[in-house]
């Protein structure tokens, strides 16, 4: 059965999220700029990456304002993000 756009969105936007999980939680890109790249993606189709949200709960930070990566922020937002990965599954 051929898979229809908003299927192949939702599908794009979820493994575009675990790709960019694991490069926070790897410490391979700028955690600042995958924390922004992941708001991007939940503001763009937040129906297809819910398991996200709790990225953007986090006390003290606002995803769509002024934001200042320190060392404890990374650390919290590293920590999020592996809870997150841990159940992510790129199909749902």
């Amino acid at each position: 059965m051929p898979v229809n756009r908003t299927q192949q969105r939702r599908l794009a936007s979820r493994t575009l999220a675990k790709r960019l999980l694991k490069e926070l939680i790897e410490d391979q890109s700028d955690p600042f700029i995958c924390y922004r790249q992941l708001y991007t993606v939940w503001c763009g189709n937040n129906s297809a990456v819910q398991e996200l949200r709790p990225l953007f709960r986090i006390p003290g930070i606002e995803p769509d304002g002024q934001l200042s990566m320190t060392a404890e922020l990374k650390t919290q937002v590293r920590a999020v993000a592996a809870e997150i990965l841990s159940t992510f599954s790129e199909s749902k």
